[in-house]
């Protein structure tokens, strides 16, 4: 393989590992607080954030979330 090829190859690798992270990382992001604050907020009758959100749009809406990462 040409050196070009190589470096192409090492940075496509570590790419894709980033993207698995923030994938993973976007999903726990989505879990809120884990399942015993979501519990604790049911308990005292109020809906988590994401709950919200989605009782508010239209069910065959597309949904764009802008700043997950934030915060």
């Amino acid at each position: 393989m040409k050196a070009k090829e190589l470096e192409f190859n090492k940075n496509e690798d570590f790419n894709k590992m980033q993207l698995s992270h923030y994938r993973k990382l976007a999903l726990k992001i989505e879990l809120g607080g884990g399942e015993k604050s979501a519990n604790k907020q049911h308990a005292k009758g109020k809906l988590l954030a994401r709950e919200r959100i989605d009782y508010l749009k239209d069910q065959d809406a597309d949904f764009l979330e802008i700043g997950k990462f934030a915060g």
